[in-house]
């Protein structure tokens, strides 16, 4: 340790060289301004180079470098989403207007495609530290492909376990009127908002009203089976629910008498019950609704009541053949309809 504090400095009166001491003060102090000195050095040359003559680091070329890279590479990402979106729309208005149309199914809403998307700015922090805005568009916009596209295979999940049963869903569908067309009726309040005929206030009519004579029979109108059987002094009145499955059900309300248990099965053109006038009812009717994934919906965008005459009795003929349960209650088919109350057009 002390050799390294000796130096040799020559002697001009005896003109050779003598050993000298260093302090380690000395040594440190000569340390300091050497590293001060450098770095001085360091910023005058930095200064030059970039301030006075405007050139470029070497790193900061790189990274010039590499963030072009990188940001062609982005580019070529969104140029690709976007096609990947414009794949997805068309698919989801092909499901929506085409696919889920046929077998009966409601449109997937757009909210719904996109539900989880809003809301909370969940890319707050991305978007603070990305200045371009390319990744956080492209995070973003991957995110809300993820999502579509999960929502779409799924759709076309639903769609195809339809379609496997569409002979089955055909039997289902709510497709005739609930009664016989040939007798005497009219619809005495469609479905919509209407003024309470008790009440008298605004209120939404979830179905359909045929005012009839009591005791006329109601038919099953798709196979199914009866989910529900009540007799209430208010409200429904004696009423019933079949479980057509693949989302349908249908209500049978104000009836006079049921014919039919829970749990029962029934196939079209079966007598369930007969109408009547319980309930809040103010004079004999039908009450007739339809549910589609647990929504009211019109029943006109289901049955036919333009159906031949001959034809409904004969299904109903069959049905009675089959079952081996004669009802008797199916009226002779009219051969001038002008006799009738005026039906549906």
């Amino acid at each position: 340790m002390g050799k390294k504090n000796k130096e040799y400095v020559f002697d001009p009166r005896t003109l050779v060289y003598r050993e000298h001491r260093v302090s380690r003060w000395v040594l440190a102090r000569r340390g300091l301004l050497f590293f001060l000195g450098s770095i001085l050095v360091a910023i005058f040359y930095l200064w030059l180079y970039a301030g006075l003559f405007g050139l470029e680091l070497p790193k900061t070329t790189l990274l010039k470098k590499q963030n072009a890279e990188w940001g062609g590479k982005m580019a070529i990402m969104a140029s690709r989403m976007e096609d990947c979106r414009r794949r997805l729309d068309a698919l989801s208005l092909r499901d929506d207007g085409v696919y889920r149309t046929i077998f009966g199914m409601s449109e997937i809403s757009q909210e719904e495609r996109l539900s989880g998307m809003e809301g909370l700015n969940r890319y707050a922090e991305l978007r603070a530290s990305d200045h371009s805005g390319h990744l956080y568009n492209n995070v973003k916009e991957l995110d809300l492909l993820t999502k579509m596209a999960y929502v779409q295979s799924k759709s076309y999940d639903e769609v195809d376990q339809m379609a496997q049963h569409s002979g089955d869903i055909a039997s289902c569908v709510p497709a005739i009127p609930p009664f016989y067309p040939g007798i005497r009726f009219r619809m005495s309040s469609p479905f919509g908002r209407r003024s309470d005929p008790l009440y008298h206030y605004a209120k939404m009519h979830t179905g359909q009203d045929f005012a009839m004579d009591p005791g006329n029979p109601i038919y099953a109108v798709g196979d199914g089976v009866v989910e529900t059987v009540k007799n209430e002094l208010y409200g429904y009145g004696n009423s019933l629910i079949i479980n057509h499955g693949f989302g349908y059900k249908t209500r049978y309300a104000h009836l006079k008498m049921i014919l039919v248990q829970p749990g029962q099965k029934v196939c079209r053109g079966d007598c369930i019950a007969q109408s009547g006038n319980s309930g809040k009812s103010t004079g004999p009717h039908l009450h007739y609704e339809v549910m589609y994934k647990g929504n009211f919906v019109n029943p006109n965008n289901y049955m036919d009541m333009e159906i031949p005459l001959d034809e409904y009795a004969q299904m109903v003929k069959a049905r009675e053949e089959q079952t081996g349960l004669t009802t008797d209650l199916v009226q002779p088919v009219h051969k001038d309809r002008k006799t009738l109350h005026k039906r549906k057009k």
